[in-house]
């Protein structure tokens, strides 16, 4: 199967998993033999393994970042990709966004917070 480049956007890895259902169930129904590419499902594969929560979850908390701590959409992503569980790994994840940098501990706490319960 060939394809060629329609669009081009940064998404989450629990995107990238809808994605490639998406593309996986096409495949199939065109042609159930021929499967997905070698490169196909080992992104397939990483993406089943690594996705930390649901796409819709993804969204949600990479739009509230984007809105309420006014964090850059790379970092959101990465925030949503790596599910940071302490204030460190939140750090390392912004240290060179513009915004991530100015933020207190005590907004990052509340930024953990908020990311717990958006997966509740």
């Amino acid at each position: 199967m060939s394809g060629r480049k329609i669009d081009e956007k940064t998404v989450s890895i629990p995107e990238v998993k809808k994605i490639m259902e998406r593309v996986k169930k096409k495949v199939e129904d065109i042609d159930p033999e021929e499967g997905l590419s070698h490169f196909q499902e080992i992104t397939f594969n990483y993406v089943n393994r690594f996705a930390k929560m649901s796409e819709k979850d993804a969204k949600k908390i990479q739009k509230f970042l984007m809105e309420k701590y006014e964090i850059e959409e790379v970092y959101a992503i990465n925030i949503v990709n790596v599910d940071p569980k302490t204030i460190p790994e939140l750090r390392m994840i912004l240290e060179k966004s513009f915004t991530g940098k100015t933020l207190s501990d005590d907004q990052l706490q509340d930024l953990l917070a908020n990311l717990e319960g958006f997966k509740t």
